[in-house]
């Protein structure tokens, strides 16, 4: 019988409950490792695998910067609202004679597949970004994305907001002049030319409910094709 702590200490631990007492010890770690991994991947499962030209698949998904941004009725539109529901974004600018018309046309096809339709515009929402905000007022937002679809949504902020949310995007944009392609690198003040035009993004955003980037798909844009990436996106999720 073991009489007093000095007693206590000096007796050995027999062999075998020591490595009981190991086991028991490898057990627990290895139960907390595994139910790490499980956290992890719960929590940033693997990227889906759709091998298609121009797409790009995040993963896990990235955070968007923090951005300031006005919808076509002049209401703030932040981070907040991408909540709750997918989202499809594209950059632009509502004198674009080419990509910008061609991408909302493009849209508009796609928002009127069953597959999207069905489920309301409350699921999935275009929102058309202009990086234009000299020329593109809400009137002129409004008027440009509703000829495509009701219920697209323009959106446009203050020159510095937009430069910030490009930059840290790494989806940069700039002005130019049309007659001699002469870059006019301030974006931060309206050029003195009137008639200039704009080099952007032309790619699409898949935007996840939790408001992160999933994907980056980059034109031409075809209503099948870009169906199959969005509902392989949403059913991974």
């Amino acid at each position: 019988m073991i009489t007093d702590a000095a007693e206590y200490r000096s007796t050995p631990v027999p062999h075998r409950t020591r490595r009981r007492v190991l086991i028991a010890i490898l057990a627990i770690v290895v139960l907390e490792l595994i139910a790490g991994i499980w956290i992890f991947l719960a929590r940033n499962p693997p990227a889906p695998q759709i091998d298609l030209p121009g797409l790009t698949v995040f993963s896990p998904p990235a955070r968007l910067p923090k951005f300031d941004l006005a919808d076509h009725h002049g209401r703030p539109f932040v981070n907040d609202r991408l909540r709750g529901h997918w989202t499809l974004a594209a950059f632009g600018y509502t004198s674009c004679p080419d990509f910008c018309p061609t991408t909302l046309a493009e849209m508009a096809r796609l928002f009127k597949q069953p597959a999207l339709s069905s489920v309301g515009t409350q699921a999935t929402r275009f929102v058309f970004i202009s990086v234009d905000p000299f020329r593109d007022t809400a009137e002129q937002l409004a008027a440009y994305v509703t000829y495509f679809n009701p219920d697209f949504l323009g959106l446009t902020g203050e020159p510095d907001q937009l430069q910030r949310l490009n930059h840290e995007l790494d989806i940069p944009y700039g002005y130019a002049d049309p007659e001699t392609g002469e870059p006019i690198r301030d974006v931060l003040h309206k050029p003195v030319l009137d008639a200039y035009v704009v080099d952007h993004y032309s790619g699409l955003l898949f935007i996840d409910p939790q408001g992160r980037l999933v994907a980056t798909l980059l034109p031409p844009f075809d209503t099948e094709r870009t169906l199959q990436v969005y509902q392989q996106l949403r059913d991974h999720q």
